[in-house]
């Protein structure tokens, strides 16, 4: 028999003037409150760093919703200050139990911003075929590639002889978080100097997807970037 479920998701707002946040936990406001919070482990792998301010911070945040769910606080707004805000009262209906369906609902507001082994695998191999191919014969005098932690983006590429900087997100246009973490690092205008490319894992670009529209609308240009024929594409074209 179906059952009706309230639920609320725990957003947390890392800079208080800003309407960006992200989803940490789902709770259910029916039925005996079952909640499922991000756990320290999985925050250590979030990837869209543009949404969670300070690493250091945001695991600490973690940790302390955690033992606030732990002893059934979470629901008592005064541990919240004003870096926490619980999301709209929302219903779902299911047959499933309330673990199963607390845990649905996480999966669906927050799973896509965990970096699975899989996704890891596969963005490292291409951001290795990037570096390798860029310091190969054909492009080493031609462009620079570079990594830097520090900065929101996966990878930089400049060509030499015009000193332009291509500043990339690796990532799926189908994504929205990998789109959102694209744009929250591009400034709102085009620098003379500067290029904001975001670099399609799903390869083909498609014009009439949302996200690619938004991605544009902001300034930046996708790129089909799955096989090596496309990375070498977008190599050359910077290079030329």
């Amino acid at each position: 028999m179906r059952k009706i479920y309230q639920y609320q998701t725990v957003r947390y707002f890392p800079h208080v003037l800003s309407d960006e946040f992200i989803n940490v936990g789902v709770m259910l406001t029916s039925g005996k409150g079952m909640n499922r919070i991000l756990t320290e482990d999985e925050a250590k792998h979030i990837y869209c760093s543009a949404l969670i301010g300070e690493k250091k911070k945001f695991l600490g945040v973690v940790e302390y919703l955690n033992e606030l769910s732990s002893d059934s606080r979470l629901l008592e707004s005064n541990h919240y200050f004003h870096n926490f805000r619980f999301g709209e009262e929302r219903k779902v209906a299911s047959e499933k139990s309330e673990m199963e369906v607390v845990n649905e609902l996480f999966n669906d507001y927050i799973g896509d911003k965990l970096q699975t082994e899989e996704k890891i695998d596969a963005k490292a191999l291409i951001l290795e075929r990037s570096i390798k191919l860029a310091e190969s014969p054909s492009f080493r005098k031609h462009v620079r590639v570079r990594t830097d932690e520090s900065t929101p983006f996966d990878f930089e590429v400049e060509s030499i002889k015009k000193q332009i900087i291509h500043h990339s997100v690796v990532g799926k246009t189908t994504l929205k978080h990998d789109v959102t973490r694209m744009v929250m690092a591009t400034p709102d205008h085009k620098e003379n100097k500067n290029r904001y490319d975001f670099l399609n894992m799903n390869g083909e670009i498609n014009p009439e997807n949302p996200y690619v529209k938004k991605l544009e609308h902001n300034f930046v240009d996708p790129y089909p970037y799955k096989t090596e024929e496309q990375i070498a594409r977008y190599l050359e074209q910077i290079a030329s």
